[in-house]
């Protein structure tokens, strides 16, 4: 052992770490593998004890940082004249259109972080390469993504080699440990805000699918509504005992059905944002009955229905144990009511209108308690209930070309 860290001092020591560093930090732009980050924080610390030259160590990091981006963003443009060719397969038009979208908003701010995400540096001076950012940008903003890499590293080994001066080789192992602590942390936060952006980004990507569906929605905004079913509705046959009449398998009542029975014109399975959850005593099914909460994080699956807004009050009349009546206020209030508000019809289970969002004019509306998940006890739901969860689910699962989440504001 004392041999080894004697080699290692002398090594380090040496005038030549100098070039050491510079070639390491130049090959790990093109090969990732090379730790050159390890290598830094290790001269580093070593260099709390007066030698190398800690400023020495950060122009040899950041020199041999910048010529190794510059080799790896001219690859990216050497390769660039194939791109054409390879947009073909739509995994890489995938990848270039997202390189060119971390750019395009961000410009040369992507170099600067690419440098402290790990495999970012290759993946941004590549990329940049690509996409035929100028060399003269590249530089200016590499050059500072450069500079500060080599100063963090530097700055992470001073601190190990300060703290544990005479013990450099647990300066070393806590001068890395630092850097893995720090590191996997923004790791993980950026996984974290990435996973949001694409579901965020996803759930408005199959919304869009929702508003360009084949549904003449001409003549609808004042007649038709999309009725979102978040519990035994999300079966067709069950939404059809609503419509037509009749018992659902395993129920206790049988329905009267709407004044209209025609079925439903379109229908798409969805995301809502927030949960359901089962509570009070279902006069049907016996059990916990299910509720959604908006305010608690999701999602849940759904189905969306387009039926007129008659049809929807009737359901909803059903759904409270009454009979359906002409001129239920539900029949105007699912349009005078703006997107994202809410508003109680009366008593019952599902008393609580919900206007989720609207569809080219065409309002998003279910219903549920005015309760919410934490404001009572919960209860557990039957079996013929829960299979015929079961049915909706795997329905709104099966249409997978239809998934897409409600943007939904309450």
């Amino acid at each position: 052992m004392e041999l080894a860290l004697e080699l290692l001092a002398t090594t380090l020591t040496s005038p030549w770490v100098y070039l050491l560093i510079a070639v390491a930090a130049a090959l790990d732009s093109l090969v990732p593998i090379v730790p050159s980050e390890t290598l830094l924080i290790t001269a580093a610390t070593f260099a709390a004890a007066g030698q190398p030259h800690p400023a020495g160590l950060v122009l040899a990091a950041a020199s041999g940082a910048l010529f190794g981006d510059l080799a790896a963003h001219l690859v990216g443009r050497f390769a660039s004249s194939g791109v054409g060719r390879l947009r073909r397969w739509t995994r890489i038009a995938e990848l270039l259109d997202s390189a060119r979208t971390a750019f395009s908003p961000r410009g040369g701010s992507v170099l600067i972080a690419g440098r402290f995400v790990p495999g970012g540096r290759s993946l941004a001076t590549i990329g940049s390469g690509l996409l035929g950012i100028p060399i003269r940008m590249f530089l200016v903003w590499d050059g500072i993504g450069s500079l500060a890499w080599a100063l963090y590293s530097t700055g992470i080994g001073l601190i190990g080699g300060t703290i544990f001066e005479g013990r450099p080789l647990l300066g070393v192992a806590v001068g890395i440990g630092i850097a893995l602590v720090i590191t996997g942390s923004a790791e993980l936060v950026r996984r974290l805000l990435r996973g949001r952006s694409r579901r965020r980004e996803r759930s408005g990507r199959r919304f869009d699918d929702l508003r360009g569906r084949n549904v003449m929605m001409e003549g609808m905004s004042q007649t038709h509504v999309w009725y979102v079913s978040y519990g035994s509705n999300m079966a067709r046959d069950r939404l059809a005992c609503y419509l037509q009449g009749g018992r659902p398998p395993g129920a206790k009542l049988t329905y009267p059905g709407a004044r209209d029975s025609s079925l439903p014109q379109a229908e798409a399975g969805i995301e809502l944002p927030g949960t359901i959850y089962f509570a009070g005593e279902s006069k049907v099914w016996g059990g916990g009955m299910a509720f959604y909460d908006h305010s608690v994080p999701g999602p849940t699956p759904a189905k969306a229905y387009l039926i007129t807004a008659e049809q929807f009050a009737d359901v909803a009349a059903q759904e409270m144990n009454r009979p359906p009546e002409p001129d239920s206020p539900l029949e105007r209030l699912v349009f005078d009511l703006p997107p994202g508000s809410s508003h109680s019809v009366g008593p019952g289970g599902y008393e609580t209108l919900l206007v989720l969002d609207d569809v080219n004019g065409v309002p998003m509306v279910t219903f549920t308690a005015a309760h919410g998940s934490a404001d009572i006890e919960h209860t557990q739901p039957q079996e013929p209930y829960l299979a015929m969860l079961r049915t909706g689910t795997a329905e709104v699962r099966a249409a997978s070309e239809l998934h897409l989440p409600a943007a939904a504001r309450v």
